[in-house]
């Protein structure tokens, strides 16, 4: 054989040796970053499994709650009325993806056991109640089997001490409905299927790859279950079950007494990648042989231009196995046919594995942003509801929120400090119970009530702000919120018991005062000079003023009391005006007709409103003015009306004109104690009515009052 056929064989045995070696390497180096990736995503998948758990969990605990709230299931449980319990447990199971519930006594013996209609053989469950609730993993033994189960276990309580423990399990086997969900919503996000498996102690006790016998063959190995069991971490890597490869990841959870014995996790199959690994393999290699026929035939027809063609197509092979897929041949640098199109192939090759990577990277970081959010969002979410948790647990004022029917859902500390009620007693509860005066049923938007409530389980004076809500559900209900104000009303009714003993004792005093003046005006004493006179006119003006100050107070302390009494009868309102007017002369004009219905009135208390509407009319008005006094009817109301065309009084001001001690800072400097129309109003509002104002400024003021009519008269 000629030396240069040698070298050529040489060579192109050396080319051959070559591709194979890098073919390899770049395999491996995809194979390395694919297990990586899919290590990752099923991390992602892991996270998605716990968090699907921990919704499970929560919601068995919710419905326990609710369920143990109720009346009928308390009285149940204590009178131990196994119909009324078989009826509650059974809606529980139907309403709630659970398969067995239990009742025990709080020494731990069981009341009932019901199961839903699943479930066919005799129940052996381990029992797993403590003083507070109680949930995780637990095993389950259904006739000689035994099965992994989801539970939660409740204390019952009443006025602070447990008398039994209500239990929901969620038996995981392939019959499940939450896991065959979770399995379907894994299996959508991929083109592999997805296994989930459960242990205990390093048995497999449930995978949706195996069946119920194959189970039995599987345990973790010993790193494994050190990893999980000893170390208390997670474990990401290669499992061999049932006679395969599996690349999974595994999460260590504790039992209900605190030991890391359960753990739970996710697989997917290796021979996908095997399968991946082979056809990419051959990819090179058909790619290898090409470009060594290639090279064989260029090397047999031409002689030269070879080896720097070569050079160029090996270095851009070097760096595309380097990760640099964005390098690319000259073409034009390349003077063999045949060199020139492989240079071209590779290129568009190198290409295509650029375009491939870029889209492999962006997906990958789309996940990975995904993935970031989810935690970020987990943790802000958690960490808003704990602060809120704190927030409401640490206000001083009552809260109790209760659902559409009633029944109270929520009962924070104050609420429990105020009312002197457990909330364990109190959640679950109809609210009528604790506070009778309040119908829940009829309140449709804000309001803001004072209840009094003397029951034989409370006994207090609050101040209540009631608010409808609604959630992003279907759910609503009311909030109350509430503050004991008992040591307030009772300075309230000591401060009017106050004034009204003060002012009683004035009067007392100014009765014979003012009779010994107007005797002494009446001349029944002597005469006396026309001075001495005025100055015994003004004392007894001043009398008379104070008097009816006192009787204003009187009124007040009457009014913020809740002691005004009314002597309400059927009457004349025309006649009830007519009498007024004529007291005040030809500056007041009646405009009233004789044709209203009768009006259910207090004919004094009305009588003294009308004297002081149109005292004020008087004062506020020019001397040569008019005050015209008008009643019609509107409905079941009559509404009456005192005009002016005084000052008027301006808009900043009218909304405070009927607050006590305030006089407007308009017109005159005109004398009072500015609770004439606080009084009125007052007065007003105690027979049902209502009073408003409309004034202009420079023009004049019109008050308006309604008082109703006697039934069956409109």
């Amino acid at each position: 054989m000629k030396l240069v056929s040698k070298i050529l064989l040489f060579f192109i045995s050396l080319v051959i040796i070559l591709s194979i070696i890098r073919t390899y390497s770049g395999v491996q180096i995809i194979e390395n970053t694919v297990i990586h990736q899919l290590e990752k995503r099923l991390s992602s998948d892991l996270n998605l499994l716990t968090f699907a758990i921990d919704r499970e969990l929560y919601h068995i605990e919710k419905h326990l709650i609710l369920t143990s709230g109720r009346d009928k299931f308390r009285n149940a449980v204590k009178n131990l009325n196994i119909p009324i319990l078989q009826e509650i447990l059974s809606d529980a199971l139907q309403k709630e993806d659970l398969d067995v519930v239990r009742l025990t006594h709080s020494e731990g013996r069981t009341i009932l056991t019901w199961q839903n209609r699943f479930v066919q053989k005799s129940i052996n469950i381990s029992k797993v109640e403590k003083n507070l609730i109680t949930k995780g993993f637990t095993m389950v033994k259904m006739g000689v089997q035994e099965f992994p189960a989801l539970f939660v276990s409740i204390p019952l309580k009443d006025s602070g001490s447990i008398y039994g423990h209500f239990t929901g399990f969620t038996i995981l086997n392939h019959n499940n409905d939450f896991l065959n969900s979770i399995n379907e919503i894994l299996a959508k996000q991929s083109a592999e299927p997805v296994y989930i498996s459960i242990f205990n102690e390093g048995a497999q006790l449930f995978s949706t790859l195996l069946s119920e016998t194959e189970l039995k063959e599987n345990k973790l190995s010993d790193a494994i279950q050190h990893i999980l069991y000893s170390e208390k971490r997670q474990y990401a890597g290669r499992n061999h079950m049932a006679g395969a490869h599996y690349i999974v990841t595994y999460r260590p959870v504790q039992d209900y007494n605190g030991n890391y014995t359960w753990a739970y996790g996710i697989a997917i199959q290796e021979n996908i990648l095997t399968r991946f690994k082979n056809k990419l393999l051959l990819a090179f290699i058909g790619i290898s042989v090409f470009a060594t026929g290639a090279v064989i035939a260029i090397a047999l027809l031409v002689t030269r231009g070879i080896h720097p063609s070569l050079d160029k197509i090996v270095n851009t092979c070097r760096e595309i196995e380097a990760g640099n897929f964005q390098s690319s041949i000259n073409t034009e640098d390349i003077k063999i046919k045949e060199f020139k199109m492989i240079a071209a192939s590779m290129n568009k090759m190198a290409e295509s594995i650029a375009e491939r990577e870029e889209i492999i990277t962006k997906n990958l970081d789309a996940i990975q942003t995904i993935n970031t959010e989810l935690q970020e969002k987990s943790a802000t979410i958690k960490s808003e509801r704990q602060k809120f948790l704190v927030l409401l647990e640490t206000m001083e004022d009552g809260l109790i929120t209760v659902d559409s029917k009633g029944a109270i859902t929520y009962f924070n500390r104050a609420a429990e400090l105020i009312t002197g009620i457990d909330r364990h007693m109190a959640i679950g509860r109809h609210c009528h119970r604790f506070f009778p005066n309040l119908n829940v049923h009829t309140i449709t938007h804000a309001i803001v009530r004072e209840l009094k409530v003397d029951e034989p389980l409370l006994s207090l004076h609050i101040k209540m702000y009631i608010s409808p809500y609604t959630s992003g559900t279907s759910e609503n209900g009311l909030i109350l919120l509430f503050r004991d104000i008992s040591k307030e009303k009772k300075v309230e009714e000591f401060k009017a018991d106050f004034i009204s003993s003060i002012a009683h004792d004035i009067k007392s005093l100014l009765v014979p005062v003012a009779g010994f003046l107007n005797r002494i005006l009446q001349g029944k004493y002597g005469s006396f000079e026309e001075p001495l006179r005025e100055k015994l006119t003004n004392i007894q003006d001043n009398t008379s003023k104070i008097y009816q100050l006192v009787e204003n107070y009187l009124n007040i302390s009457k009014i913020e009391s809740g002691r005004l009494e009314l002597a309400l009868v059927p009457s004349d309102i025309f006649e009830i005006i007519n009498a007024i007017v004529h007291l005040y002369g030809p500056r007041v004009k009646l405009l009233v007709s004789r044709k209203l219905p009768p009006v259910l009135v207090d004919p004094l208390y009305i009588e003294r409103v009308l004297i002081n509407l149109i005292m004020n009319a008087l004062k506020f008005s020019k001397d040569d003015s008019t005050v015209f006094v008008n009643a019609s009817q509107e409905g079941s109301m009559v509404v009456v009306s005192v005009k002016d065309e005084g000052i008027g009084i301006p808009p900043e001001e009218i909304q405070y004109i009927f607050e006590k001690y305030r006089r407007g800072s308009f017109g005159k400097s005109e004398g009072g104690s500015g609770l004439g129309l606080f009084i009125v109003k007052s007065i007003v509002k105690a027979h049902g009515g209502d009073i408003w104002i409309e004034s202009i400024v420079g023009k004049g003021s019109t008050f308006y009052f309604s008082l109703p009519i006697v039934k069956g008269e409109t």
